[in-house]
């Protein structure tokens, strides 16, 4: 008796079953990303590694809601073991991000820290401190220009690029209070002489 089943069916039903054993061992294989959670009073870690001997860690931490909290900045130091601390106030509103500058070339490494506000547009707020060695110094950040804020509505991107500072967000009418239709992309370079910020604005 013939088979009824055509054989390149069976070829095809092969290949399926191949495939499928294959994709099944690469997600046995492929390594789970584990997200650790902190204990409390710490609510977010973020770190920046200047080089494999000198390492900041940065916390926000706080009993309570996580939309308020301190930021605590630990400089680590294993080549000369040196470990300082450098810690904030309380800040209305979460961490974001984190970078490492040197916008004043002193080779004195800044450490930028960047948090949202707990407003209508989740603002963006920056601390940043110079460390000299063991000494932190924190250098106060310029605010945007009067008519800028008038036009600003949040969602901001900062970066670094070639060791400056950089930040964009697009800009509305006034009348504009929902943010339907921006007018333009705002771009801002910050500059750092003699612990004094000062800015620029390219667009």
């Amino acid at each position: 008796m013939k088979s009824l089943i055509p054989s390149s069916f069976i070829f095809g039903l092969s290949v399926m079953l191949f495939a499928c054993q294959s994709k099944s061992s690469e997600e046995n294989t492929k390594p789970k990303k584990v997200v650790m959670e902190l204990p409390a009073p710490f609510q977010k870690h973020l770190k920046v590694e200047v080089g494999p001997e000198l390492i900041f860690d940065v916390f926000s931490w706080g009993r309570g809601s996580d939309s308020t909290s301190s930021l605590l900045i630990l400089r680590s130091d294993s080549l000369k073991n040196e470990f300082s601390v450098a810690s904030s106030d309380n800040i209305d509103g979460r961490l974001q991000e984190v970078f490492n500058t040197d916008m004043d070339d002193d080779n004195n490494p800044e450490i930028v820290v960047y948090y949202t506000l707990n407003d209508k547009y989740e603002s963006a707020e920056v601390m940043c401190f110079e460390f000299n060695g063991k000494n932190v110094n924190k250098i106060r950040f310029p605010d945007l220009s009067s008519k800028t804020k008038k036009q600003y509505h949040g969602l901001d991107d900062f970066y670094v690029k070639e060791g400056k500072l950089f930040r964009e967000f697009n800009i509305y009418d006034e009348a504009d209070t929902l943010g339907k239709n921006a007018l333009e992309k705002k771009k801002i370079q910050y500059f750092l002489k003699n612990n004094n910020f000062d800015l620029k604005e390219l667009e």
